[in-house]
This record gives C-alpha cells, sequence and structure tokens, in this order.
C-alpha cells in the first residue's frame, strides 16, 4: 500500500512534475508559498493498492486532516496511464465523499503497470499533488510465479463442479463460515483445498486451508475491511488446477 502524506510545509513537487500534472502553474504553487498566508495546514493521505488483479477493481483512497481532525475538500481527482504508454491519453477518476473527509474512487483497469497523480483541491484554495504507481495483474502470471519453473501447469478439468455454500454477506470482524462442494463428474473430488482472501485495499492475500467434511470442503474466515471482498477458491491435484471468484459483502 502506498501511502503519501503532504502538509504545507515542505516542497511540493519537483517543477518537471508540474508540467506533467498541471497546465495552470498558479494553481499547482509550492507549499513553501504558500506558507505565508497564515492559514492552517491541510494534510492528505492518499492510499492505492500497490497491486491489483485485473478482475478486481483498484481502489485509490484519500483522507483529509486538519489540525488532526477529517475535513471535507472541494473535490479529489485521480489521474492515472500505463506506464509504457505515457503520451497516451489519461484516464480521470473523480471521488466521492464516503465520509467526513474520506474520498474513494474506484477504476477497473487492464492488466499493467500504472503511473499516474492525485488532484486534491482543498477549501482554502490551495491544490495539493503528488505521484502515485501501482500495478494491475492477470491472476495466471502470479499463479505462475508462485510455482517451481518445472513444475507442470494443470488445467481446469471437465465435469467439475463447484458450488459455494456460505454467506454472501458478512460484518467486519465476525467469523465467516467457508464452505464448497467440490464434485468431479458427480462425486466428491478429493484434492488440495485452500482459499485465498483478498480484501479492498489490503496488498497482502491470505491464504486458508479447507478441510473436507462429508462431501464438502469447510473452514473459516474473519474479515477486516468494509468492501468487497473476494474469496478466491483453489482445488488442486494431480490431474487438476482450479479457481474460482465468490465476492462476499463486507460491512461495518
Amino acid at each position: 500500500m502506498k501511502k503519501t502524506t503532504i502538509g504545507l510545509t515542505g516542497v511540493f513537487l519537483a517543477s518537471g512534475l508540474l508540467l506533467v500534472g498541471c497546465g495552470n502553474e498558479k494553481q499547482a504553487m509550492d507549499h513553501d508559498t504558500m506558507q505565508g498566508s497564515g492559514k492552517p495546514a491541510v494534510d492528505v493521505k492518499v492510499e492505492v493498492p500497490a497491486k491489483t488483479m485485473e478482475n478486481q477493481k483498484v481502489v485509490f483512497q484519500a483522507t483529509a486532516l486538519e489540525n488532526k481532525k477529517a475535513v471535507n475538500v472541494e473535490d479529489v481527482t485521480f489521474e492515472v496511464w500505463k506506464a509504457d504508454e505515457k503520451e497516451a491519453a489519461h484516464k480521470k477518476i473523480k471521488a466521492t465523499l464516503k465520509k467526513t473527509g474520506t474520498y474513494q474512487a474506484e477504476a477497473k483497469l487492464a492488466e499493467g503497470e500504472y503511473e499516474g497523480l492525485y488532484h486534491i483541491n482543498d477549501k482554502k484554495g490551495l491544490h495539493h499533488m503528488d505521484k502515485i504507481s501501482f500495478i494491475v495483474m492477470n491472476h495466471s502470471h502470479e499463479k505462475k510465479a508462485a510455482k517451481p519453473a518445472d513444475e507442470h501447469e494443470h488445467a481446469a478439468a471437465e465435469g467439475l463442479t463447484v458450488h459455494y455454500m456460505g454467506a454472501k454477506k458478512t460484518m467486519v470482524g465476525a467469523k465467516l463460515p467457508i464452505a464448497f462442494h467440490v464434485f468431479l463428474d458427480g462425486k466428491p473430488l478429493q484434492a488440495d483445498v485452500q482459499i485465498e482472501v483478498i480484501e479492498p485495499g489490503v496488498e497482502k492475500h491470505t491464504y486458508i486451508p479447507l478441510t473436507k467434511q462429508a462431501d464438502q470442503y469447510v473452514g473459516e474466515v474473519s474479515l477486516t475491511h468494509p468492501g468487497t471482498a473476494t474469496v478466491r477458491l483453489h482445488v488442486e491435484n494431480d490431474q487438476l488446477h482450479h479457481h474460482q471468484d465468490q465476492l462476499v459483502t463486507v460491512k461495518k
């Protein structure tokens, strides 16, 4: 997770970056110039997950604080582009207010390495801006990287059926029972089964083995962040490797 905190003290950005991000030089004045105004500092913290899977939305979040208290600002916009396509059109994503001082934007992006800027205009007429960078990954690439180079990659077998038996909604911190039926040609499949838990705004994924009970694989997870979490099932034996996503809504 990249975290950036900026105040009205210190140099705001290098001049070269200002030319890229804002055509209006007055709007992008550095913080040293603003210091003499006597206005209280507005600190901005921006969070962007370092890595997001291609089938998930990238979640951008910004929080504004004044005297350590959350405050609303005029607007928050994220501007992004592929790192190897700097001359291509930039995508601008306007954030919405989620709670006092906290703004969030989401975007579903193609695989690749991205660069960008955030733009925040506070209510005192100051413009906050800094770099962001992140990666959108294809799950198949991640899976291959995690395996030894000489290990054989098995495709999902025909006749495999998987059915999620758990709840699709839960509360932050509550224990969520997980259960999957896994059948091959109508019969319970014997395999190594685990879930990969992917939470919004959390870079590190959690892996939890499931236990076979009768005709299903069961386990338990506690989700810690509100939003939409992904419970990714991994089923593997000598004949196949299969993964399947289940979305779970997590509320405060």
